[in-house]
């Protein structure tokens, strides 16, 4: 196990690394390359990257191409085009890549996209708890969006009528008013293809493969135009109840062999999210998609919908286990804070 120091060192040099790939993802990055922009040799570079991020830097680079690609293909931009700035060959191994990461094609993708932004669906829930509200999100079926995989290939020229009779409908957006949530958070520092680092580091600090109550994933996505990308970003845990939070505490307390100190661990801050009226999409697919679906949203959902949005941040509840290792769909709820226009 490495010291607490060296560890954020490390992580501080795969942020650069990450960068460097995010500036120009369709580039040609090898071993050696990343390597040098993280200081150290390949072989030492090959083996602290994969036990900090859980992949390959290669897969890194894969998954940040295919993310790129996805917000061009939201953006409208030919398919043809977005394959060869993602470095591919040809449109046929992209389509191959992109059904792999998405599980659906990019024409497919993009006629969805298209969908949600033209055609927004909105369902209207009555005030609830958040507890009830919660669970009733969480029981929709977790292939809820997943759709038929209609064509392997790409294709431009399709007639966007057939296209979008083929493709089965997305899941409405749903107005739901939700109650005020506490949570624990952790504030983001770096590109966005590293938050889950920020989870891991907030998650191991908190203990909460220890504790059933310290599961919920929360992402907090508040605007500030001072940061890079105009909002920053806080991996929060939903706080569960008081006991549990405390029991944490003692716990962390008692690991550290230090007296009892009111409070969490420094660098992790308690914070109410205000309830209020949120849009909730089911989103489900690999978190890379997250972006680009916000983007839809914002850009073609909320215009039409006769809401708009208010000043609270935005949120991503991560509905999946954080195992790395474990085989399922990505399932993720996010939502927009919006009041009536």
């Amino acid at each position: 196990m490495m010291k607490p120091s060296t560890e954020r060192d490390y992580r501080r040099r795969i942020a650069r690394v990450v960068e460097a790939i995010l500036v120009e993802p369709g580039a040609r990055h090898t071993l050696d390359s990343l390597a040098a922009v993280a200081h150290m040799s390949p072989y030492h570079f090959h083996r602290i990257y994969r036990a900090l991020m859980g992949e390959s830097v290669g897969d890194t680079v894969k998954r940040l191409r295919l993310a790129e690609a996805a917000q061009r293909l939201t953006d409208a931009a030919q398919v043809t085009a977005v394959a060869h700035d993602a470095g591919y060959d040809s449109p046929q191994a992209f389509a191959r890549a992109f059904r792999d990461f998405t599980g659906v094609s990019p024409s497919e993708f993009r006629t969805r996209q298209r969908h949600l932004v033209a055609h927004p669906a909105v369902s209207t829930a009555s005030a609830r708890s958040l507890r009830t509200a919660q669970a009733r999100i969480a029981q929709r079926g977790d292939g809820d969006g997943d759709g038929a995989r209609i064509h392997d290939g790409v294709d431009d020229n399709r007639d966007e009528s057939t296209e979008s009779r083929s493709t089965p409908a997305l899941p409405s957006v749903e107005v739901t008013e939700l109650a005020p949530l506490d949570v624990l958070c952790l504030r983001h520092d770096g590109p966005i293809a590293t938050i889950g680092q920020t989870f891991h580091t907030l998650m191991t600090t908190l203990r909460c493969d220890e504790n059933p109550l310290l599961q919920q994933r929360v992402g907090i996505c508040a605007r500030d135009p001072s940061m890079a990308g105009g909002f920053c970003y806080h991996a929060a845990i939903v706080a569960g109840s008081q006991a549990a939070l405390s029991d944490a505490m003692e716990r962390l307390d008692e690991a550290a062999q230090r007296p009892r100190v009111a409070g969490p661990p420094p660098g992790i801050e308690p914070l109410r999210l205000e309830g209020g009226l949120y849009a909730v999409h089911r989103l489900v697919g690999p978190y890379a998609l997250i972006s680009p679906t916000f983007r839809a949203l914002y850009s073609g959902w909320l215009p039409r919908s006769g809401y708009r949005r208010d000043q609270r941040p935005g949120l991503e509840l991560y509905r999946s286990t954080h195992d790395r290792g474990a085989q399922h769909p990505c399932v993720t709820d996010l939502l927009i804070p919006i009041c009536e226009d």
